[in-house]
Protein backbone atom coordinates (compact mmCIF):
# COMPACT_ATOMS: atom_id res chain seq x y z
CA UNK A 1 0.00 0.00 0.00
CA UNK A 2 2.73 2.32 0.58
CA UNK A 3 5.72 3.33 -1.96
CA UNK A 4 9.44 3.57 -0.81
CA UNK A 5 10.19 6.90 1.20
CA UNK A 6 10.60 7.94 4.28
CA UNK A 7 7.58 10.21 5.25
CA UNK A 8 4.30 8.08 5.26
CA UNK A 9 1.09 9.09 4.33
CA UNK A 10 -1.91 8.38 6.29
CA UNK A 11 -5.36 8.01 4.81
CA UNK A 12 -8.29 7.36 7.35
CA UNK A 13 -12.39 7.62 7.21
CA UNK A 14 -14.63 8.21 9.91
CA UNK A 15 -17.84 6.48 10.76
CA UNK A 16 -19.81 9.76 8.60
CA UNK A 17 -17.70 9.47 5.51
CA UNK A 18 -15.28 12.12 6.21
CA UNK A 19 -11.73 11.51 4.44
CA UNK A 20 -8.85 12.47 6.08
CA UNK A 21 -5.08 12.63 4.39
CA UNK A 22 -2.48 13.07 6.64
CA UNK A 23 1.47 13.55 7.01
CA UNK A 24 4.34 14.23 9.60
CA UNK A 25 4.75 17.24 7.77
CA UNK A 26 2.00 19.79 8.80
CA UNK A 27 3.49 22.05 6.13
CA UNK A 28 3.65 19.44 3.50
CA UNK A 29 1.15 19.47 0.45
CA UNK A 30 -0.45 16.55 -0.07
CA UNK A 31 -1.95 15.73 -3.72
CA UNK A 32 -4.44 12.78 -3.94
CA UNK A 33 -6.76 11.28 -6.64
CA UNK A 34 -10.09 9.14 -5.85
CA UNK A 35 -11.39 7.93 -8.51
CA UNK A 36 -13.59 10.43 -9.68
CA UNK A 37 -10.53 12.53 -12.04
CA UNK A 38 -7.52 11.56 -13.20
CA UNK A 39 -6.21 15.03 -12.77
CA UNK A 40 -4.63 15.09 -8.66
CA UNK A 41 -5.93 17.81 -6.27
CA UNK A 42 -4.13 19.56 -3.25
CA UNK A 43 -5.61 17.96 -0.61
CA UNK A 44 -7.01 21.32 2.11
CA UNK A 45 -9.51 19.61 4.34
CA UNK A 46 -11.34 16.35 5.42
CA UNK A 47 -13.68 15.60 2.44
CA UNK A 48 -16.77 13.42 2.22
CA UNK A 49 -15.80 10.03 0.72
CA UNK A 50 -18.95 7.87 1.52
CA UNK A 51 -19.40 6.09 -2.02
CA UNK A 52 -15.93 4.06 -1.85
CA UNK A 53 -13.00 3.75 -3.71
CA UNK A 54 -9.49 3.80 -4.30
CA UNK A 55 -7.66 6.79 -2.82
CA UNK A 56 -3.93 7.39 -3.42
CA UNK A 57 -2.09 10.35 -1.99
CA UNK A 58 1.84 11.14 -2.02
CA UNK A 59 4.01 14.40 -1.50
CA UNK A 60 4.56 17.02 -4.31
CA UNK A 61 8.36 17.16 -3.65
CA UNK A 62 8.38 13.49 -3.55
CA UNK A 63 5.52 12.18 -5.90
CA UNK A 64 7.22 8.24 -5.48
CA UNK A 65 6.28 8.05 -1.83
CA UNK A 66 2.57 7.23 -1.97
CA UNK A 67 -0.56 5.46 0.31
CA UNK A 68 -3.01 4.10 -1.51
CA UNK A 69 -6.06 2.61 -0.05
CA UNK A 70 -9.53 0.82 -0.97
CA UNK A 71 -12.49 1.75 0.64
CA UNK A 72 -15.86 0.12 0.43
CA UNK A 73 -19.30 2.37 0.15
CA UNK A 74 -20.83 3.28 3.34
CA UNK A 75 -24.41 2.65 3.67
CA UNK A 76 -25.07 2.84 7.22
CA UNK A 77 -25.76 6.78 8.59
CA UNK A 78 -25.04 8.30 11.80
CA UNK A 79 -27.65 7.71 14.31
CA UNK A 80 -27.96 9.08 17.97
CA UNK A 81 -30.01 7.33 20.63
CA UNK A 82 -32.59 9.30 21.94
CA UNK A 83 -34.82 7.26 24.60
CA UNK A 84 -34.69 3.83 26.09
CA UNK A 85 -37.23 2.01 27.66
CA UNK A 86 -34.83 0.64 29.77
CA UNK A 87 -31.10 1.08 30.36
CA UNK A 88 -29.04 0.00 32.97
CA UNK A 89 -26.76 3.59 34.46
CA UNK A 90 -23.14 4.02 34.29
CA UNK A 91 -22.80 0.92 32.53
CA UNK A 92 -25.64 0.15 29.63
CA UNK A 93 -26.74 3.23 28.46
CA UNK A 94 -28.80 3.25 24.92
CA UNK A 95 -26.02 6.10 23.79
CA UNK A 96 -23.78 3.06 23.32
CA UNK A 97 -25.10 1.73 20.96
CA UNK A 98 -24.04 4.46 18.52
CA UNK A 99 -20.52 5.08 19.45
CA UNK A 100 -18.51 2.58 17.16
CA UNK A 101 -17.42 0.82 20.05
CA UNK A 102 -18.11 -2.87 19.96
CA UNK A 103 -16.58 -3.39 23.41
CA UNK A 104 -19.79 -1.13 25.04
CA UNK A 105 -23.08 -2.25 25.45
CA UNK A 106 -27.04 -0.78 25.82
CA UNK A 107 -28.10 -3.16 28.91
CA UNK A 108 -31.43 -3.05 30.54
CA UNK A 109 -31.70 -2.44 34.09
CA UNK A 110 -30.94 -4.75 36.36
CA UNK A 111 -29.92 -3.37 39.51
CA UNK A 112 -32.82 -1.30 40.98
CA UNK A 113 -35.27 -3.32 38.87
CA UNK A 114 -36.11 -5.38 36.32
CA UNK A 115 -38.23 -4.30 33.68
CA UNK A 116 -40.41 -7.37 31.72
CA UNK A 117 -40.29 -7.37 27.34
CA UNK A 118 -40.68 -5.37 25.18
CA UNK A 119 -37.72 -3.09 25.41
CA UNK A 120 -37.12 -0.66 22.64
CA UNK A 121 -34.53 2.21 21.93
CA UNK A 122 -35.23 4.91 19.82
CA UNK A 123 -32.79 6.74 17.12
CA UNK A 124 -33.02 10.10 15.23
CA UNK A 125 -31.14 10.03 12.27
CA UNK A 126 -30.91 13.90 11.88
CA UNK A 127 -33.10 14.87 9.07
CA UNK A 128 -35.16 12.38 6.69
CA UNK A 129 -32.97 9.61 5.33
CA UNK A 130 -34.42 6.85 2.85
CA UNK A 131 -33.84 4.04 5.15
CA UNK A 132 -33.10 -0.01 3.25
CA UNK A 133 -32.97 -1.29 6.79
CA UNK A 134 -30.72 -2.00 9.59
CA UNK A 135 -28.15 -3.92 11.98
CA UNK A 136 -27.99 -5.43 15.36
CA UNK A 137 -24.29 -6.37 16.66
CA UNK A 138 -25.13 -8.70 19.88
CA UNK A 139 -22.67 -8.25 23.05
CA UNK A 140 -18.94 -8.87 21.99
CA UNK A 141 -17.54 -9.53 25.93
CA UNK A 142 -19.02 -13.42 25.66
CA UNK A 143 -21.83 -13.22 27.86
CA UNK A 144 -24.42 -13.63 25.64
CA UNK A 145 -27.17 -12.24 28.29
CA UNK A 146 -29.90 -10.07 26.65
CA UNK A 147 -29.34 -11.07 23.27
CA UNK A 148 -31.77 -10.07 21.14
CA UNK A 149 -34.00 -12.93 19.43
CA UNK A 150 -37.98 -11.55 18.66
CA UNK A 151 -37.89 -8.03 16.72
CA UNK A 152 -39.66 -5.62 15.32
CA UNK A 153 -38.21 -2.35 13.75
CA UNK A 154 -40.52 1.00 13.58
CA UNK A 155 -40.01 4.24 11.40
CA UNK A 156 -41.35 7.75 12.41
CA UNK A 157 -41.09 10.98 10.22
CA UNK A 158 -41.97 12.64 13.74
CA UNK A 159 -40.89 10.34 16.61
CA UNK A 160 -44.32 10.41 17.95
CA UNK A 161 -46.30 8.42 15.36
CA UNK A 162 -44.82 4.89 14.75
CA UNK A 163 -47.79 2.99 13.04
CA UNK A 164 -47.20 -0.51 12.00
CA UNK A 165 -43.57 -2.32 12.02
CA UNK A 166 -41.82 -1.88 9.14
CA UNK A 167 -39.85 -5.75 9.60
CA UNK A 168 -40.12 -8.01 11.99
CA UNK A 169 -38.50 -11.09 12.73
CA UNK A 170 -36.14 -13.52 14.49
CA UNK A 171 -32.55 -13.59 14.92
CA UNK A 172 -30.58 -16.32 15.19
CA UNK A 173 -28.46 -17.22 18.18
CA UNK A 174 -24.97 -16.06 18.13
CA UNK A 175 -22.61 -13.17 18.33
CA UNK A 176 -22.56 -12.04 15.01
CA UNK A 177 -23.73 -9.19 13.20
CA UNK A 178 -27.47 -9.06 12.46
CA UNK A 179 -28.63 -7.25 9.26
CA UNK A 180 -32.41 -6.70 8.60
CA UNK A 181 -33.39 -5.60 4.76
CA UNK A 182 -36.68 -4.44 4.67
CA UNK A 183 -39.01 -5.35 1.53
CA UNK A 184 -38.68 -1.51 0.74
CA UNK A 185 -37.47 1.52 1.70
CA UNK A 186 -38.93 3.71 3.76
CA UNK A 187 -38.55 7.40 4.28
CA UNK A 188 -38.07 8.78 8.02
CA UNK A 189 -36.27 10.43 9.89
CA UNK A 190 -36.92 8.49 13.65
CA UNK A 191 -36.44 4.55 14.19
CA UNK A 192 -37.13 2.53 16.61
CA UNK A 193 -35.84 -0.77 17.57
CA UNK A 194 -38.00 -3.02 19.69
CA UNK A 195 -36.74 -6.16 21.32
CA UNK A 196 -39.65 -8.33 22.22
CA UNK A 197 -37.84 -11.54 23.58
CA UNK A 198 -34.63 -12.76 24.57
CA UNK A 199 -32.80 -16.03 22.93
CA UNK A 200 -32.31 -17.07 26.50
CA UNK A 201 -35.81 -16.12 27.67
CA UNK A 202 -35.02 -14.20 30.39
CA UNK A 203 -36.29 -10.63 30.99
CA UNK A 204 -33.15 -8.39 29.85
CA UNK A 205 -32.06 -7.31 26.66
CA UNK A 206 -28.70 -5.57 25.74
CA UNK A 207 -26.57 -4.94 22.50
CA UNK A 208 -23.09 -3.51 21.11
CA UNK A 209 -23.94 -1.85 18.06
CA UNK A 210 -26.95 -0.80 16.27
CA UNK A 211 -26.72 1.36 12.87
CA UNK A 212 -29.13 2.09 10.08
CA UNK A 213 -28.63 1.44 6.60
CA UNK A 214 -29.74 4.03 4.30
CA UNK A 215 -29.50 5.31 0.69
Amino acid sequence: MRGGGLQPIGISRSRSGQLTISSPDPTAKILYTDGTSRRPRLYTAPFPFKQGGTVKAWLKDTPTVYTSVTLPRIETIATQATYASSQEPDYGEATNLTDGDPTTIWHTMYSVTVAPYPHWVDFDAGEPKTIKGITYLPRQDGNSTGTVKDYEIYISTDGSQWGEPVAKGTFDKGASQKTVTFASPVKGRYIRFMALSAQDGRDYASGSEFEVIAE
